[in-house]
């Protein structure tokens, strides 16, 4: 009776060239091949509501207004790519959750933590992630910011799942995230009942910038260094 067929070695080149070469010309790991993305995902949905909030309009309408954007963002990217965008299903969740709560109690102290409800979600959500869905979060997010848009790209992450080392380096980065994420919220939420409110503001964004740059930056290295110690590791063997 014949056993079941082990996984074959991924190529050495495919593993760095994922994460080490552009598919494009400009393309790469990296946010500049995201910036449309994150344009009409992430930035298009804050002036939005910024927009029309100084206009008078009240919260809960200025945010409804904003979703039009990722709603627009991911249903374009899922006709392209048959994969919905994953910033804009993040930026829409946020959205959600931001109108939720904007019909919660008008508290001056709710009001200062809000925003760390949204991290505090992305965290909960990533570390959620890795009991209750097949495939933690950062996978999505890793396929998207690798692929840059390009299928050959998307299929080539996809197909790396296979491997128990590439779940293992997806699953670290989800826990990263997620605990980091949950903590930022935490500090942010305790840090606004001990510092005056005029501290606060200046402190809670700073906060939440620094982390978010600190994760983008760990998570970019930690993917590169894993994958050309693999394929060390692989040139080695073939080697020996």
């Amino acid at each position: 009776m014949n056993s079941p067929a082990e996984p074959q070695t991924p190529p050495i080149a495919a593993a760095v060239e994922l994460f080490d070469t552009p598919s494009r010309p400009g393309q790469g790991i990296s946010l500049r091949a995201q910036l449309p993305s994150l344009v009409v995902n992430a930035v298009a949905p804050v002036v939005a509501y910024q927009g029309l909030t100084n206009l008078g309009v009240d919260s809960f309408t200025a945010l409804a207004s904003s979703a039009v954007f990722p709603v627009l963002g991911t249903g374009w990217s899922f006709a392209r790519t048959r994969r919905p965008d994953i910033i804009g299903v993040v930026s829409l969740t946020f959205i959600l959750v931001g109108v939720a709560t904007s019909l919660v109690s008008g508290d001056p102290r709710f009001v200062l933590v809000k925003d760390s409800l949204m991290t505090g979600v992305f965290g909960v959500l990533g570390l959620g992630s890795l009991v209750l869905v097949p495939r933690p979060l950062m996978f999505y997010f890793g396929r998207q910011f690798s692929s840059a848009g390009d299928p050959a790209r998307a299929a080539a992450f996809e197909s790396m799942w296979q491997y128990p080392q590439f779940r293992a380096v997806i699953r670290v980065m989800t826990i990263m995230w997620g605990v980091s994420y949950v903590t930022e919220a935490l500090v942010r939420v305790g840090l606004s009942f001990f510092l005056p409110i005029p501290v606060f503001l200046i402190i809670s964004p700073l906060l939440a910038f620094a982390v978010t740059i600190g994760l983008i930056s760990w998570t970019i290295t930690y993917a590169r260094t894993k994958t050309r110690r693999r394929a060390a590791e692989l040139r080695a063997t073939s080697g020996a």
